[in-house]
């Protein structure tokens, strides 16, 4: 019987392929939460812990979030060439639907059931969102610098982008720079707290 310890990996490069696919075509509006159902629950390939770790760091670098972490993914396992496969597998098949889409749009745009079916997915697409944020919350409780101060910069970071409206290259400068700092902080402490 196989192992269902977490940290399994694909058994082939084609395996990752196939399953980025899967993930890209069943998110409409965002696939995060997708992604961590597929790779930390079903497929055990990351703790939570993990998955949190890279989409945080998927969030700072330049392009697309997903594609960013579908690069990261597909490189810890197979490489270079484990990360095009994997960004192939996020882009390859959505590419045909939506140029699939695009090109019949003008002839079902005009029906009141396609107007309806875009304003439900975006409420769906809203509800994914909210629903992964709260799954994702549950890696707090392991961080570094406990759960206040995470949970504050939440809200701060809520504020300033949603109330506010601060573009968000400044508040992740300002609340992902500070968190930085204080993370590192925390570790320090904690690496002279166990040199006593």
């Amino acid at each position: 019987m196989p192992s269902q310890d977490i940290n399994q990996k694909p058994r082939t490069i084609f395996e990752l392929f196939c399953v980025f696919s899967l993930i890209t075509l069943q998110g409409f509006g965002g696939v995060i939460s997708i992604m961590q159902r597929h790779l930390v629950e079903q497929r055990k390939w990351f703790s939570q812990a993990e998955f949190l770790e890279m989409f945080a760091l998927s969030q700072v670098l330049p392009g697309p979030n997903v594609c960013n972490l579908a690069l990261m993914i597909g490189d810890r396992f197979f490489g270079t060439r484990g990360a095009l496969v994997a960004l192939s597998g996020i882009i390859i098949l959505p590419m045909f639907v939506i140029l699939t889409l695009a090109g019949s749009y003008d002839q079902i745009a005009a029906g009141s059931h396609v107007a309806g079916a875009i304003k439900g997915m975006s409420v769906v697409a809203v509800g994914m969102t909210f629903g992964t944020a709260l799954r994702l919350l549950s890696g707090i409780q392991t961080n570094i610098v406990g759960r206040v101060i995470p949970t504050l910069v939440v809200l701060l970071v809520f504020y300033l982008v949603g109330c506010l409206r601060i573009p968000i290259f400044w508040v992740i400068l300002f609340c992902g720079g500070g968190s930085f700092f204080w993370a590192r902080r925390s570790l320090k402490n904690r690496r002279v707290v166990k040199e006593i």
